[in-house]
């Protein structure tokens, strides 16, 4: 008899674990990890509309039913009210990489209860876009100030771009000449395959993708970047101001598309929001203005709020050290770190432990001892300073002759990554004049390998890209 009814037992769990509940049959309904407000803001993060459809304006919801998991996964999702085919695939898109669901309890045990969920679409006309021609057309007057009244019309941007809205071929800068649009200006669409650098990933450094920017052969001219995997997943997509100042703004992805990064930069501030990979926002920190790193919020995987208004317990994600991602935890007193916080790897290995006060670093030790400060982070130099940079340019650089013979000037502006040998690789020349200034520029650039002292963080040595503008004038 005894048996019989362990065996009963046993049925009944599997019997259980399958069935699925309506939300009025548990005690406890399914709800998003900290709350409605976070899967909003998840999918406002994340939603992909095909500009066709974005530039008529929309205000509509696709209704989505399907089953939340315990594990805070949600399946079976089908379309219950459809808007249209793509913004009823972008729904379910988005609701499958959500998986940041608190279940549905019966008796503190998690069941699996049917749900239906509205995802909005919801955008401004765009009267900028033509949809004849798959491009965004402003129009300019005299002044190159934007117009719609077509008697103003002197010139105009045309911006190609594709089913997102990303450019996908040259942008033209055109003047209204004898009654039609003659090009004055030919902003270059680039395509590289490359290899890029995979967030958040713990099994993958990188993978293939392309490099998709259109931006004029201009240091100062601002343009956009997206890196896009080949089977058009988003990787990332950045906003440049242009004169070698860091992105505006940038997002960067999980390898299935969904976002772990948002930065906006707005007066020298940075905001940063990332998320876990379950859609669950991690943390909201800012730095810039010389306040260093502030601390806002933070919340743990399941929602748990842990620090709020910069106060609490947090637990965020650090610089990469030695090229891999480490995780920081410690006390966060009015947005700034207070006492010890430790730094660890993946695997919760310690790598190092510092100690603040006020926000400020007073020591740091790593995991051989080995002490530092603030004072041993400095920036990478050439040996000497700018002063033996300047009199090692002015000795080695040699004019081309034609290039002086027909008085062409103008700045040179070359990258490149200095090791921690003070070696250098990775040129780039950022801003061309013309080619055997280019040259000349690159040649003297990597004459100089070896000349440089690498920057050190931690008082460890590091490699940093640095920039260098060469400027070429004749008397």
């Amino acid at each position: 008899m005894k048996s019989f009814f362990l065996a009963l037992t046993l049925l009944s769990f599997p019997a259980l674990s399958q069935q699925i509940y309506q939300v009025n049959e548990v005690e406890k309904p399914a709800e998003p990890s900290g709350g409605v407000m976070f899967i909003n803001q998840f999918i406002n993060s994340n939603i992909q509309i095909p500009i066709r459809l974005a530039a008529m304006g929309m205000n509509a919801k696709v209704f989505v039913k399907g089953v939340i998991e315990p594990d805070g996964s949600m399946s079976g999702l089908e379309v219950l009210r459809s808007v249209n085919k793509e913004t009823d695939a972008e729904a379910i898109r988005l609701l499958s990489l959500y998986k940041a669901w608190k279940p549905a309890l019966i008796k503190d045990k998690s069941v699996r209860q049917a749900t239906v969920f509205p995802v909005l679409f919801r955008t401004n006309p765009m009267p900028e876009y033509d949809s004849t021609s798959n491009a965004i057309i402003e129009y300019l007057d005299k002044d190159n100030l934007l117009t719609r009244d077509p008697k103003k019309f002197k010139f105009r941007n045309v911006i190609p771009v594709d089913v997102r809205g990303f450019v996908r071929d040259d942008i033209l800068y055109e003047e209204l000449r004898l009654g039609k649009w003659k090009t004055v200006v030919k902003i270059p669409f680039e395509k590289k395959e490359m290899w890029a650098t995979v967030s958040g990933s713990a099994t993958v450094d990188s993978v293939k993708a392309f490099r998709i920017s259109a931006k004029m052969n201009n240091y100062e001219s601002s343009y956009e970047e997206m890196i896009i995997q080949p089977d058009g997943k988003l990787l990332a997509h950045s906003t440049y101001p242009g004169s070698g100042r860091p992105p505006s703004s940038g997002k960067f992805y999980f390898l299935n598309g969904m976002l772990k990064v948002e930065q906006t930069n707005i007066d020298s501030l940075l905001k940063i929001t990332d998320w876990f990979d379950n859609g669950q926002i991690h943390s909201i920190v800012e730095s810039g203005n010389g306040k260093g790193i502030i601390v806002k919020n933070v919340w743990e995987r399941d929602g748990t709020q842990i620090v709020t208004d910069g106060n609490g317990w947090g637990k965020i994600n650090g610089n990469p050290f030695n090229n891999k991602n480490i995780f920081e935890e410690g006390k966060v007193l009015n947005g700034s770190k207070s006492g010890r916080w430790t730094s660890k790897w993946g695997d919760s290995t310690l790598v190092y432990d510092e100690f603040y006060e006020n926000g400020k670093l007073v020591k740091g030790i790593k995991q051989d001892k080995t002490e530092y400060s603030l004072l041993d982070d400095q920036p990478a130099q050439f040996k000497g300073g700018p002063s033996k940079l300047f009199q090692f340019l002015g000795t080695n650089i040699q004019y081309p002759y034609q290039a002086s013979l027909h008085k062409i000037t103008g700045r040179v502006v070359v990258s490149f990554v200095i090791l921690e040998d003070g070696t250098l690789t990775d040129y780039k020349i950022e801003k061309s004049v013309e080619k055997s200034l280019d040259e000349e520029a690159l040649r003297v650039v990597k004459k100089s390998s070896g000349m440089w002292e690498a920057g050190t963080m931690r008082g460890d040595k590091v490699k940093i890209r640095y920039t260098l503008p060469i400027n070429f004038a004749t008397n």
